[in-house]
């Protein structure tokens, strides 16, 4: 009899759960998920900072440079006329430990400074010198020729700090790169700079 009753319950139990699942539901209705909030990443600061300490410095632009220095000395037992051209290359850029980095949630502000000159470089050995003495006029010493070659190279330099384009340029290009960097950066959605 045990048995029977048991069975009889569990008849109507089953019963019972069919017709309130049936008649509780409607056709065709669709069931929604539940969702879980997103947990909020935000930008870890120290990350930004370890992905810029990859480079020591940030090359913007690399140029080459040339000067030609014109030395003349006439007299009247006769005339010398030296010229010396030298060519090089240069590299405007930023150190990285110059760059200031702050994070907003998952922005970060970038300010860096102005490009500076990195390198230039001039070699001696590369220098083209041409000449004109006359037969009664002595020939320029060493140190004369290093030192006109000194002034090639000053001259050089100051051609490269004023010309505004190339500094204009590097920044630009310094600025594409450090958002290359900063944006492999999980969580960066966007990259302000400030200069």
């Amino acid at each position: 009899m045990k048995k029977k009753a048991v069975a009889v319950v569990t008849a109507v139990a089953l019963a019972g759960g069919i017709y309130a699942g049936s008649y509780l539901t409607k056709p065709n209705e669709t069931v929604t998920p539940v969702q879980h909030e997103a947990k909020a990443v935000y930008v870890d600061k120290q990350a930004v900072i370890n992905a810029l300490s990859t480079k020591a410095q940030i090359v913007g632009l690399t140029g080459k440079v040339s000067k030609t220095i014109t030395y003349k000395d006439n007299a009247w037992y006769g005339d010398k006329t030296y010229k010396l051209a030298a060519t090089g290359t240069f590299k405007l850029g930023v150190d990285t430990s110059d760059i200031i980095i702050t994070t907003h949630g998952n922005t970060v502000n970038v300010k860096f400074p102005q490009p500076k000159i990195i390198s230039v470089d001039i070699p001696f050995d590369k220098a083209e010198l041409s000449k004109d003495v006359s037969w009664t006029r002595k020939d320029i010493s060493e140190a004369e020729l290093q030192a006109m070659f000194g002034k090639a190279r000053t001259g050089a330099v100051d051609d490269i700090k004023r010309n505004r384009q190339a500094f204009e340029k590097a920044g630009d290009s310094v600025e594409r790169t450090i958002e290359a960097l900063i944006e492999s950066v999980e969580g960066v959605e966007d990259v302000e700079f400030e200069r």
